[in-house]
């Protein structure tokens, strides 16, 4: 028998029904007629609620999935993400609620329901699993009701209780209002008879038309890219005044310990850790220890071997660095060609002085499963590798910190030669991301 899983608990006031498609109604349209235009965007919607703060209105439309295809929204339903808008969106029209849903008989492990208002009403109504939940919270900063308050910190309580208390007739589910006049029109033009047959017809019609509708938007991919794209992008650069930072300290890092020479150090933004490599001089692990008492000491394993080496150690400490997204409505991404135009003359300075940053082919950034990697849209995003190596220790944090803004770096390393200054030997290299427009 199909359930529907996005029934999200039972309460006094009526069950809470999660996973709503938010539609906004064309202005100055009557219910009905905003219903149908509604319906018209999602042809397989079976029910509808409303959210209404003043003037903004939003129609919430439930769609069965494969799963739920016959099952019926018991009675009563109450759309949870139109009575979250009730109960806070006047008083925080960008709101978010978070809620754990536990696992059941038909949902085998605990869900996150998530919900963000922009103007009050709905805009993002989603039943995930932890990760894709903190992605729907984007990275706007939203007054947040949860019932985890060590995951919220600063969040307001909420349950399903207190959810539902806000419900009202128009966050009540209600089937879809059905449009009487094609069939009208039928029967008065025909027999009972040839409308029977006309009816018959009608139905195949409607019911190819929907399956064509559905190859349709499972065909299209770029939903599917968006989609992806809106839930990756706050991961995009990394903070570059904290690389460039760590790239500083690096100068004040000391070169010798007694019984051990610094052979390189690295600070990496996706491992979260600065790290040094030693290379014993008659040494020991505890000489290391001793030395330097907040890092972590790792043994190395050889390439191709299976013991950890004695000759050579690894030091390590955290490094946080905060990440953000690059896209911004107000300047958005150049394409390549005019990337490379505007930061060209920078660039070729760099060259002259021996400091040279290469650019590798970038390709179609986020990938995902069936999205061509030749997608092209005014949305779309490409990324690729860049580079520089053996860049003089005094340029190296002037080269980071004055790259062109479509770049993320993500690590810097230095390598110390060999001789009796240490210093005047060191040789930088940094690798990172940089990102431009598909178009």
């Amino acid at each position: 028998m199909a359930v529907i899983e996005r029934l999200l608990a039972s309460t006094a006031h009526g069950n809470l029904l999660g996973g709503l498609f938010w539609r906004a109604p064309t202005v100055g349209r009557g219910r009905r007629r905003a219903l149908l235009e509604a319906r018209s965007l999602t042809s397989d919607a079976t029910h509808w609620a409303q959210a209404q703060v003043d003037a903004h209105v939003r129609y919430g439309l439930f769609q069965p999935r494969a799963s739920e295809e016959g099952a019926r929204p018991p009675k009563p339903t109450l759309a949870a993400a139109a009575c979250f808008s009730r109960l806070v969106g006047r008083q925080a029209p960008n709101a978010a609620l978070v809620l754990t849903v536990p696992a059941t008989a038909q949902r085998k492990e605990d869900k996150y329901f998530v919900v963000c208002l922009e103007d009050g009403v709905p805009v993002i109504d989603v039943l995930s699993n932890e990760i894709d939940a903190r992605n729907a919270l984007g990275g706007e900063d939203r007054p947040i009701w949860s019932d985890n308050p060590v995951a919220y910190p600063n969040c307001e309580p909420a349950d399903f209780a207190w959810l539902a208390a806000g419900g009202d007739r128009l966050a009540r589910l209600q089937a879809m209002p059905v449009n009487p006049w094609p069939l009208i029109g039928a029967g008065a033009a025909a027999s009972a008879s040839l409308a029977a047959w006309m009816l018959l017809q009608h139905v195949h019609r409607v019911d190819g038309a929907r399956r064509a509708a559905a190859a349709a938007r499972a065909a299209d991919p770029m939903p599917r890219y968006l989609a992806a794209l809106a839930a990756r992008q706050s991961d995009m650069a990394a903070d570059r005044a904290t690389l460039v930072a760590a790239a500083r300290e690096m100068f004040g890092y000391r070169t010798w310990i007694p019984g051990w020479s610094l052979a390189s150090a690295e600070c990496s933004a996706k491992a979260r850790a600065c790290t040094r490599d030693w290379i014993r001089r008659g040494g020991s692990f505890d000489d290391l220890r001793k030395a330097l008492p907040d890092d972590a000491l790792e043994m190395l394993v050889p390439q191709g071997g299976a013991v950890p080496a004695l000759d050579v150690a690894r030091t390590s400490r955290s490094l946080w660095i905060a990440r953000r997204t690059l896209l911004d409505p107000r300047h958005p991404l150049p394409s390549l060609q005019a990337a490379i135009s505007d930061a060209g003359p920078q660039l070729q300075r760099w060259r002259t002085a021996d400091v040279i940053l290469e650019l590798k082919k970038p390709v179609l950034w986020p990938r995902v499963d069936d999205v061509p990697p030749t997608l092209r849209h005014p949305a779309a995003v490409l990324a690729g590798d860049v580079d520089m190596h053996d860049i003089p220790g005094p340029f190296i944090a002037e080269a980071l910190d004055g790259a062109p803004d479509f770049v993320s770096w993500e690590s810097v390393r230095v390598d110390l030669g060999e001789g009796s200054d240490a210093r005047g030997l060191l040789k930088f290299s940094a690798t990172g991301v940089f990102y431009v427009a598909a178009r």
